[in-house]
């Protein structure tokens, strides 16, 4: 963790010397990700992995996404990208497998069913490195998860529930080329970091099509990853992938 916190602040130190915004500006966008849960979830950790797909049979969903950045012209201060993405999924089924989960069992051919919470709260920090219609920018996120898994037997009654919170730091990179003459430009964005066990990180990658005045519609693919090494007694390796679209305005 002190590797990476150097590491962060060598590359903020070094991009705040050599970039910022020329005018105030920013960027706001909208839409929705259909996103497909997998992986597992551990409840203590030590205890049993308990599938999302096999044992919870946990559903794809579209759900919403928010992001918003503000760049301006004042040196050595970074611009800042706040973003928001509901992150829900349920489940029902009847498990094939006898599995302990907060330290109760749930035996093979009960009926259950699932409520999970993934949403993640992101406040990122980072200086343009590239400004030349080709963009480029790093920096720090802060993100925030709060999580929680709650499992039900409606054979017996008998509920469990999980809750986990978290404040993790990310290393930031966006990166846009347009194409030029057609209103179009790809992008990709990304923030990542492990340590300690855990391991994190939100990659996307996106065509964009903007009309007049800055407004415009994009798509793409979005990956996320949540490995958590016991937080909060919980341990989890989860992966959450799919398509996305959106509107956004670039001001």
């Amino acid at each position: 963790m002190k590797s990476l916190s150097a590491a962060a602040s060598a590359l903020l130190f070094c991009a705040a010397v050599t970039a910022s915004a020329d005018t105030i500006g920013g960027e706001i966008s909208a839409g929705g990700w259909n996103h497909d849960p997998s992986g597992w979830v551990e409840y203590p950790t030590g205890s049993d992995k308990v599938d999302l797909d096999k044992d919870l049979n946990l559903d794809t969903r579209t759900e919403l996404f928010l992001r918003a950045k503000i760049e301006h012209p004042v040196p050595l201060l970074p611009n800042i990208r706040l973003g928001f993405t509901k992150n829900r999924s349920s489940g029902d089924g009847t498990i094939s497998r006898t599995f302990n989960f907060g330290g109760a069992s749930f035996a093979a051919s009960e009926k259950v069913h699932t409520e999970t919470k993934l949403d993640t709260y992101d406040a990122t920090f980072y200086y343009e490195i590239v400004d030349t219609g080709i963009d480029l920018d790093l920096g720090l996120t802060a993100r925030y998860i709060d999580g929680f898994v709650d499992l039900k037997s409606l054979t017996t009654g008998r509920a469990e529930k999980t809750e986990f919170t978290g404040v993790f730091p990310m290393l930031y990179a966006n990166a846009r080329v347009p194409l030029p003459l057609t209103g179009l430009s790809i992008g990709a964005e990304g923030s990542y970091v492990t340590y300690d066990g855990s391991t994190l990180y939100d990659l996307q990658a996106d065509v964009r099509y903007t009309f007049a005045m800055g407004l415009g519609i994009e798509a793409g693919y979005r990956a996320q990853k949540i490995k958590l090494d016991d937080v909060e007694n919980t341990s989890t390796d989860i992966d959450i992938e799919g398509l996305f679209i959106g509107a956004v305005w670039d001001f």
